[in-house]
């Protein structure tokens, strides 16, 4: 459970142990599958798991199809198939070609960027002043951030992620099918969504991040709050249905993208830092910080060549050989961000001049030290 005695401007719309988020954490608290790897389609089938399971015409049904069905992208059957599920795409979604999809989703599935401006909030780094809004959209965006309140102590920094990575990839799952996307777009757009998903733990973290997307989406919508208990139930049923099912998520499959490096980090592990940095961001970070964790020990801050996005930092872990130092292959160029959330400690020192450096103390706080650099 999260401390909420650190938080600001943190306001539930009920207590953790009520309303809408009591359920959800019982998909939390089931005992987890052991992951087994799998392919990266079979992947992308699981995350569209709820999407997959609404009827939809010209796509084949769980009952129309084989045990393999949650793991496996479908194809429309025939050309007539194909044509009524473009018909479906285009009368209810607006949806007819690439472009069309992406502006689609892009308007409706941004719940977890909403979600980020509250916890930045919450978390006292906000990313805006709410009062820079006009009076009725600070509103809503005050009763959004109260209402989201109640889901922070369960989901955390994956908040509402889950539900947007399962209807993007759903809707893109039918595009597809019925021959709106080629495979070569297909596997453009989804590759975000597999990074992205890298975030989870498990099937029932996606599932509870998921549930609480859809009850903001709902809520965002208008819908009253004996509605959303009905909807409630609905993606809680739907969600359950695929952790008991042993060819769905209760099979543990998931996929893991190949990287250079095992970074510390995935991209949607990210929080924003830095929203009103004026200048370049680039930095240099040591493996040491970026892939085994270890915290900032040292740094410093010269003046870079003019010409490239570099904002002069340099960041070590402070126990690096000089025989390590000198592989270049240890050393990643990284946007300031990354290195805030490889270890949060440095933000207050970004604002310091050029020639400045720091080294952390045996108590863990950082003091300005000689720039007295070492030959290159």
């Amino acid at each position: 459970m999260l401390d909420r005695t650190q938080l600001h401007d943190f306001h539930p719309s009920c207590a953790p142990t009520e309303g809408l988020c009591a359920e959800i954490g019982t998909l939390l608290s089931r005992s987890r599958r052991k992951r087994r790897s799998c392919e990266r389609d079979a992947f992308l089938a699981l995350l569209a798991g709820v999407p997959a399971l609404r009827k939809t015409p010209g796509l084949p049904s769980p009952k129309d199809s084989g045990p393999d069905y949650f793991t496996t992208l479908p194809l429309c059957a025939s050309e007539a198939e194909a044509a009524a599920c473009r018909e479906h795409l285009k009368t209810v979604y607006g949806i007819k070609d690439k472009q069309s999809l992406l502006d689609f989703c892009g308007r409706q599935f941004r719940c977890q960027d909403n979600y980020l401006d509250f916890e930045a909030m919450w978390e006292g780094r906000p990313l805006f002043d709410p009062a820079a809004l006009n009076p009725a959209a600070a509103g809503f965006f005050l009763q959004a951030r109260d209402f989201s309140a109640q889901f922070y102590p369960l989901v955390g920094h994956l908040g509402y992620l889950a539900w947007d990575i399962s209807e993007r990839t759903g809707h893109l799952r039918a595009a597809l099918a019925c021959g709106l996307l080629t495979r070569e777009e297909f596997d453009g757009l989804a590759e975000p969504q597999i990074l992205q998903a890298q975030a989870f733990g498990s099937w029932e973290e996606y599932a509870a991040s998921l549930v609480c997307g859809a009850l903001y989406w709902d809520f965002r919508q208008g819908t009253p709050l004996p509605d959303l208990q009905k909807a409630q139930r609905l993606w809680m049923d739907l969600t359950r249905s695929l952790l008991a099912n042993d060819a769905a998520w209760d099979s543990g499959f998931w996929y893991v993208p190949k990287r250079e490096k095992e970074y510390r980090l995935w991209p949607s592990e990210m929080r924003m830092y830095l929203p009103d940095w004026d200048g370049p961001n680039g930095c240099f970070i040591t493996d040491r910080i970026a892939v085994d964790g270890r915290k900032v020990g040292w740094c410093y801050r010269e003046e870079p060549e003019p010409g490239f996005p570099d904002s002069g930092w340099r960041f070590f872990s402070g126990d690096e050989s000089p025989e390590y130092l000198a592989d270049i292959g240890h050393t990643g160029v990284y946007d300031l961000n990354t290195a805030c959330n490889l270890d949060p400690e440095i933000v207050p020192l970004l604002s310091a001049p050029y020639q400045s450096a720091f080294a952390r103390g045996e108590d863990g706080k950082f003091r300005p030290e000689p720039f007295d650099l070492p030959e290159k």
